[in-house]
């Protein structure tokens, strides 16, 4: 009886962080760049925004670490900070945000508080973009093409000259 119970636990368990595990995203340059753009980030600061996101979380979207100063976590590919930026487990900080909501898949919202960030603080604010990225070496993403759409791949008809 007692080991149909642990058995039972341990794939409750396995099934609670199993989803968790499955939902994190490591981004390449290209698809972070690509992120960017479509959140209006423009093309002359596109590098520095990869490298940010790069040196900050390896370009994982679920990342969390903590505790920090103040017993603050870190959420998702900006590390984004809940001692000013969001609160943990509601609405909150100045970027008006659940912090949990920044360690998923959907960077949209990371990229909004991050924009807020950095109009507020500059990329200083982040000690590893100051660390690898100011005088370092930028990532490449000009040569990120977009991704092409279904239309795109429809190849029109060609006329016969003949």
């Amino acid at each position: 009886m007692q080991c149909q119970k642990t058995v039972l636990s341990i794939s409750c368990l396995v099934f609670l962080i199993i989803p968790d595990l499955i939902s994190a995203r490591i981004l390449s340059e290209c698809d972070a760049a690509r992120e960017l753009t479509k959140a209006k980030i423009s093309r002359t600061f596109l590098s520095n925004w990869v490298c940010l996101m790069k040196s900050e979380s390896g370009l994982d979207t679920n990342k969390i670490s903590g505790p920090g100063v103040a017993s603050s976590y870190s959420y998702g590919i900006f590390q984004i900070s809940s001692s000013q930026w969001c609160k943990r487990g509601r609405k909150g900080g100045d970027c008006n945000a659940k912090c949990e909501d920044f360690a998923n898949d959907d960077i949209s919202d990371d990229i909004e508080c991050a924009k807020k960030i950095a109009e507020m603080k500059g990329f200083q604010y982040w000690p590893k973009w100051l660390k690898n990225c100011k005088s370092g070496k930028l990532p490449n993403v000009g040569n990120c093409k977009r991704r092409r759409s279904l239309s795109d791949l429809i190849i029109p008809p060609v006329e016969n000259t003949i």
